[in-house]
């Protein structure tokens, strides 16, 4: 398994609230999540940050897992756990009232594959049939494509499309999507909407059908476009090159 990941503050916004970690347990799983912070000021940097550093520590103390229920109990207990830290430092301090984050990413063990989504960051996943979303936004346009009140097209630059019907931290109960992906995967992308939402996806898909270019290669070259595309959200993009022995 080879990964690689990238964050940058894009070309307008004065601060960088994404954070991302691509972390390790004591048996060598790997847990790659991609947090975009979301309220004024720095609120928004704060919550994606205590998000990150949550499972960070948790993560790395972990001893491993012996099939995916019990992956999915884990992940759901501290997602909730992480949900209550971020949403009483909310509630009970002014300045960061209202904050919360994106949760978006991929746990790969030995015994599987569990995508895990809150929010609108996306995991994308490349394999012998080619290049696709695994996760659904949580967003109220999404809402309305699922329930045909607007089209595809029309869903692209509705200018609702940022709004988040789910997030972590800003409620005290929180909804999270996980699903055990039992298809074969080449290479993994996780990012913000800094870069799906102004490069166009046949150029992301392009990028990520590349063989020649290694993972580094193709995450800066994703940040590039996201920059020459105006730069102007923050970026930040994971990329995993999945082996033979890594698929579960």
């Amino acid at each position: 398994m080879r990964y690689y990941g990238v964050t940058d503050k894009g070309l307008v916004r004065k601060s960088n609230q994404d954070n991302y970690i691509i972390s390790t347990n004591k048996v060598g799983d790997v847990f790659a999540i991609v947090c975009d912070g979301i309220g004024g000021g720095r609120a928004g940097d704060v919550a994606s940050k205590m998000a990150i550093d949550y499972f960070s520590e948790v993560f790395s103390k972990n001893t491993g897992f012996n099939d995916m229920e019990e992956i999915k109990t884990w992940v759901r207990f501290h997602i909730s756990k992480c949900n209550e830290k971020i949403y009483i430092k909310s509630s009970t301090t002014n300045i960061y009232k209202g904050m919360g984050t994106t949760f978006t990413g991929m746990l790969i063990s030995n015994v599987g594959k569990l995508v895990v989504n809150i929010g609108d960051s996306r995991v994308y996943g490349v394999n012998e049939f080619g290049f696709k979303q695994l996760t659904q936004d949580h967003t109220l346009v999404q809402d309305m494509l699922k329930h045909g009140e607007i089209s595809e097209q029309e869903a692209i630059n509705h200018p609702k499309r940022n709004i988040l019907t789910n997030a972590m931290g800003v409620w005290s109960n929180v909804r999270v999507d996980i699903e055990n992906y039992k298809e074969k995967l080449n290479d993994i992308l996780i990012c913000s909407d800094g870069l799906f939402g102004y490069v166009k996806e046949d150029l992301i898909e392009k990028v990520m059908l590349t063989d020649e270019l290694t993972t580094t290669l193709k995450a800066r070259k994703l940040l590039n476009l996201a920059l020459k595309a105006g730069g102007y959200d923050n970026i930040t993009i994971i990329i995993i090159e999945l082996k033979d022995g890594d698929n579960r």
